[in-house]
């Protein structure tokens, strides 16, 4: 009975260890051992090595792109500069005219060619944004033949007529260019990119940038003579284009610009002022490094 009795009152609690804690214990051992085994754990270790020599072998098509680079350019085109007032001021003369709407040639493929080089940097981290330096050579050339409105005073009498240009301005132009020197902020987009050309197959990109000018002003006003390179007024640009992929680094570009600056060139006894609003497209080769 006792004995009864006790195997009645052992049987709960040999249940309890056997089959909870002790199971556990057991599940646990097993588990461990399954995964030390060398069975399991050689697959584990092949597929690691897999892994780390596919990465060595074949990395990232992006892996180590973003650590900033530079680039060059060089371009040729052509630029078209929107009629505006010109107007000449001569205070010792007692001369100041306004002459409205004055048509300008850009001459772009005429010596010395239109031309632009430019050069940057984009950023490590944040390869999207980038800093450049950027010269424009610009061309201006005032036609004294068009026929124009004059409104002002010349030699001391007033005027208020039409005439040729070439009547009072023998000559106007910038023509060793208004050298447009800029400097930008450029944003870009980069597709395809891969090992070969980690900068992508096409480049989109645009761009915002401002700085000085050092024009060359030619002038001949009522038959005096006068030029000279000076310091310009400021002017900006905004431009969008892409870049294609030709080879390693080279790319071929492709470029609209629109350009603004206001220039007083110094004539004789006095300046010549006008606003150049100008359109720009481009073409050249740019290098990323």
């Amino acid at each position: 009975m006792r004995r009864e009795a006790d195997r009645v009152g052992e049987y709960p609690m040999t249940k309890h260890i056997e089959g909870e804690p002790l199971g556990y214990i057991r599940t646990a051992i097993f588990s461990l051992a399954i995964l030390l085994s060398p069975g399991a754990a050689q697959p584990a270790a092949r597929a690691a090595q897999k892994s780390y020599v596919t990465d060595q072998v074949n990395p990232s098509p992006n892996a180590g792109m973003d650590r900033g680079e530079w680039s060059v350019a060089f371009y040729l085109g052509g630029a078209h500069t929107s009629d505006s007032a010109l107007t000449i001021r001569q205070p010792a003369l007692a001369t100041l005219v306004r002459f409205e709407d004055v048509s300008f040639d850009g001459r772009s493929f005429d010596g010395p060619l239109y031309y632009g080089i430019r050069g940057g940097r984009f950023l490590p981290g944040i390869p999207f944004l980038g800093i450049e330096a950027e010269f424009i050579h610009l061309k201006v050339f005032a036609d004294p033949r068009q026929r124009v409105q004059a409104a002002g005073t010349r030699r001391g009498e007033p005027i208020r007529r039409e005439i040729a240009l070439g009547e009072m301005v023998q000559r106007y132009s910038i023509s060793h260019g208004a050298n447009l020197l800029l400097f930008n902020i450029a944003g870009r987009y980069r597709m395809h990119r891969g090992r070969d050309n980690p900068a992508g197959r096409l480049i989109l990109i645009g761009r915002f940038g401002a700085g000085p000018t050092l024009p060359h002003t030619e002038s001949t006003i009522e038959g005096k003579a006068q030029e000279q390179y000076e310091v310009g007024s400021v002017a900006w640009q905004l431009a969008g284009g892409a870049e294609l992929h030709l080879w390693k680094g080279l790319y071929a570009l492709g470029e609209y610009k629109f350009t603004r600056t206001r220039q007083k060139g110094k004539v004789f006894s006095g300046r010549a002022e006008s606003v150049l609003r100008s359109h720009h497209g481009v073409f050249g080769l740019s290098y990323h490094f």
